[in-house]
């Protein structure tokens, strides 16, 4: 039987991980095979990065995001750049930043913007040229948009 809607809630949430990869597998082919769409709720962003088209990110009654997986890759980066005499809340400071911190000898921010105009956001604002951008992993975005909150 190949129905044309499947919802699934935390389907591999207790499996180990042969099985899981299994099942991915599986929900994979279905949908490559029968055009089946899959409607499925998971905390694991890894499940998500491998199945999903489109990404409905909620806490709590609140949805945080809500587009393709391949716009939501784009539209969130992480910047590195050598601490040196800058301060987290330089960064914080500029547009499209989600959050900045140190660690070690090192700056960490997060943007809510593509890597390339994170990068040169940082650049422009702070002045340095050692600035790394890259996308986010979608399971750092839930983390930084939720904010830690519970």
């Amino acid at each position: 039987h190949r129905p044309p809607l499947l919802i699934l809630d935390e389907p591999a949430g207790g499996l180990d991980p042969a099985v899981r990869r299994e099942f991915l597998e599986t929900a994979i082919q279905l949908l490559n095979e029968s055009g089946s769409t899959i409607l499925f709720s998971s905390h694991h962003m890894g499940d998500v990065e491998r199945l999903a088209d489109r990404v409905l990110m909620l806490h709590g009654a609140r949805v945080l995001i809500d587009q393709p997986l391949d716009a939501l890759r784009e539209s969130f980066s992480l910047v590195l750049l050598p601490a040196g005499g800058h301060d987290p809340a330089a960064l914080q400071g500029l547009p499209g930043c989600l959050a900045a911190r140190r660690v070690g000898e090192s700056l960490h921010a997060v943007f809510q913007l593509e890597p390339e105009a994170a990068r040169a956001a940082v650049s422009a604002g702070l002045g340095d040229r050692a600035v790394r951008a890259s996308n986010l992993p979608l399971e750092e975005m839930f983390v930084e948009l939720v904010g830690g909150r519970a």
